[in-house]
């Protein structure tokens, strides 16, 4: 059971956020030089995987391996079709596409968490963090 103050889940969220405003900023970046939301989106997905595989695989899971990355870019292609779908729904209610992809986010997060934490990283065999 996920405990909301959890060592692995405050560093998920931490380094989260590191690849969130990484993420967004590509995102933004994009709609600003003219990209429609489904392409800018798609270019902070691709630009993040590497970052953020690292840094989910190394720091927080501590199990960032050849398989792990393929699970890990397979897993975040569906992440990616639902945050789509969020900022789409959110588009076609005349929210802006820079205000949709900012709230999209909550609950990708959360969903992201979960696939990473139990599909992608999951050990057969636990590690034990230092205290």
């Amino acid at each position: 059971m996920l405990k909301l103050f959890d060592r692995q889940f405050v560093k998920y969220i931490l380094v989260g956020i590191c690849n969130t405003l990484f993420s967004y900023g590509v995102y933004s970046a994009f709609l600003f030089l003219g990209f429609k939301f489904q392409a800018a989106n798609l270019m902070a997905l691709l630009l993040g995987i590497a970052f953020s595989f690292t840094t989910q695989g190394n720091v927080v899971f501590k199990n960032a391996s050849k398989v792990t990355f393929v699970k890990f870019v397979v897993a975040w292609l569906f992440i990616y079709l639902l945050n789509i779908s969020i900022i789409g729904a959110l588009v076609q209610a005349t929210v802006s596409p820079y205000v949709a992809g900012a709230v999209a986010t909550v609950p990708v997060t959360l969903v992201s968490y979960f696939i990473l934490k139990y599909v992608v990283f999951r050990r057969t065999t636990p590690v034990h963090e230092k205290q």
